[in-house]
C-alpha cells in the first residue's frame, strides 16, 4: 500500500477516512481524518501515518509505541490527545485529536511577515498555557507514586498547536523517554530534539531531566517578543556549539526592555546548568502570570490573572461555611498517576502495554464525547480568554499555511 497524495483524497484507510494533508516530514505523514461510528457518529482526527519504510524500523516503532503509550496517559487540556494506535497493511499510525488552528510558528512567521511585533500580552499568556501542559506531563507518576520522568525533548513553536478559540496545546510526546522505561527499547545517547531549541545538555548528549524543556520553553519566549531564533548560526555546527555554552548575550536586557521584569525569568530559564534553572514549570507559569496583571492592567485589562483564580478556588474549597476556627484542610493525593507501578510497568511485554494504552485511549475519547464542545468552557479561563483576542492581532491579514512538523 502506498499512502495516498493529496490529488488521491479522500481516501479509505483501515477505520479511518482521509480527507486532506495537514503536513509530512521524513518519517509521516499527517492526515485530518474521519472515523466513523453507528447512527451518524463521526469523530474527527489527525492521523499520524508512518510511511512503509519508516515503519519497517524497530527503533523508529519503538519510538511511535512510546508516543502512543505516553500520549495515551497523557491527557490535559494543553497537551493534544492521544486517541488510538494500530496498523494497517503495516503502516502504523497514530490518531490524535484535530486542533483547529495553527502553530506557533505560523503565527510568529505571520506576525513577522506583517512587521507586526507579536503582541507581548499574547507571548505571556501563551507561555503560562504551555507550562500547564508541561507541568502536568512532568509529574505524571506511577500508580505507586513515583515519578516517571516524563521530558518531551523537543519543545519548539512547530510543536505547538493554538486553536481557533485561543487554546494552546503540546504535540508530538514521540521523542519523549521516561526515566522508567515503559518496557520498549529506545536508542541511548542519541541526540533527539530540534537543535534550535536544545538545551545546553542536549545538544552535549549529556543525561536530561524535566528541565531540559524549560530551557526550550525560555528560547521560544525569546522568539515570541523579538522575533528572532536566539542561537541561529550560519551553519549547525556553529549553533550547537552557541548552545553548549548556553551563549545567551543580552537577550534578557532586550525581552525586558519589551516587558519589564521578563529578563530575569529568561536568564534563569536559559541558565547553563540544569539545577539553576526552576523547579518547575508551574513555578514559572506563576512568575508570568504576575507579569501579566501588570501589563493586563497597563493596556486596560483588568482580567483576573489565573494565579488569583487558582488561589480563590482554593480558598473556596478549604474554607468552613461556619462561623468558628478555620479548618485543617485534608492533604488531597493531586499526583498524575497511571494505573500501574513502575517495576510492573518495566517488566510488561508489548501486548500488555498496547492492551493498557488502548485502555487509556478508549478512556480518553469517552472523556471528549462526555465533554462535549470542549473549547467553551475556556473561556471562564482569562488567560484562554485574551489567547483568543490576541490571535486576531496576530493574523488579520489572514491565516498563515497549515504546517505542521511530523518529523
Amino acid at each position: 500500500m502506498v499512502l495516498p497524495g493529496p490529488s488521491d483524497l479522500p481516501n479509505e484507510f483501515g477505520r479511518y477516512r482521509l480527507d486532506s494533508v495537514l503536513g509530512e516530514g521524513g518519517m509521516a505523514r499527517v492526515y485530518r481524518s474521519e472515523k466513523s461510528g453507528p447512527m451518524g457518529f463521526a469523530t474527527e482526527v489527525a492521523l499520524k501515518i508512518v510511511k512503509r519504510k519508516a515503519g519497517k524500523r524497530s527503533e523508529f516503532v519503538s519510538l511511535l509505541t512510546r508516543e502512543a503509550v505516553i500520549g495515551g496517559f497523557l491527557r490535559h487540556p494543553n497537551i493534544v490527545a492521544t486517541l488510538d494506535f494500530d496498523q494497517v497493511d503495516g503502516h502504523y499510525y497514530i490518531a490524535m485529536e484535530f486542533v483547529e488552528g495553527h502553530t506557533l510558528e505560523d503565527l510568529i512567521k505571520a506576525a513577522n511577515k506583517s512587521g507586526r511585533r507579536f503582541p507581548p500580552l499574547l507571548a505571556l499568556d501563551l507561555l503560562q498555557q504551555i507550562c500547564r501542559g508541561l507541568s502536568y506531563a512532568h509529574s505524571l507518576s506511577d500508580r505507586e507514586g513515583k515519578r516517571l520522568d516524563i521530558i518531551h525533548r523537543d519543545i519548539k513553536p512547530g510543536n505547538i498547536m493554538i486553536s481557533n478559540h485561543g487554546v494552546a496545546k503540546i504535540t508530538d510526546f514521540g521523542i519523549a523517554k521516561a526515566a522508567v522505561e515503559t518496557g520498549v527499547v529506545t536508542a541511548t545517547n542519541v541526540v533527539r530534539g530540534t537543535p534550535l531549541y536544545m538545551s545546553p545538555e542536549q545538544a552535549t548528549g549529556r543525561p536530561l531531566d524535566f528541565r531540559s524543556d524549560l530551557f526550550s520553553v525560555g528560547l521560544i519566549l525569546y522568539e515570541m517578543l523579538t522575533g528572532k531564533r536566539l542561537f541561529e548560526m550560519k551553519d549547525i555546527v556553529s549553533t550547537m556549539e552557541s548552545i553548549a555554552r548556553a551563549e545567551i548575550g543580552e537577550s534578557p536586557a532586550v525581552v525586558d526592555a519589551i516587558v519589564p521584569g521578563l529578563g530575569s525569568i529568561l536568564r534563569r530559564l536559559l541558565q547553563l546548568h540544569p539545577m539553576a534553572r526552576y523547579d518547575d514549570a508551574e513555578e514559572i507559569e506563576f512568575e508570568i502570570a504576575e507579569l501579566s496583571i501588570a501589563l493586563a492592567n497597563s493596556t486596560g485589562d483588568d482580567s483576573p490573572s489565573i494565579r488569583e483564580s487558582l488561589k480563590a478556588l482554593t480558598t473556596d474549597a478549604f474554607t468552613d461555611a461556619v462561623p468558628g476556627p478555620s479548618p485543617t484542610p485534608t492533604v488531597v493525593d493531586t499526583d498524575n498517576r497511571i494505573p500501574v507501578d513502575a517495576l510492573s510497568l518495566n517488566e510488561m511485554d508489548g501486548v500488555d502495554i498496547r492492551r493498557m494504552a488502548d485502555e487509556a485511549a478508549d478512556k480518553a475519547t469517552a472523556a471528549l464525547r462526555e465533554s462535549g464542545d470542549q473549547e467553551t468552557v475556556p473561556y471562564l479561563d482569562p488567560v484562554i480568554r485574551r489567547t483568543f483576542l490576541g490571535l486576531k492581532q496576530v493574523i488579520s491579514d489572514g491565516p498563515p499555511p497549515e504546517h505542521p512538523d511530523t518529523d
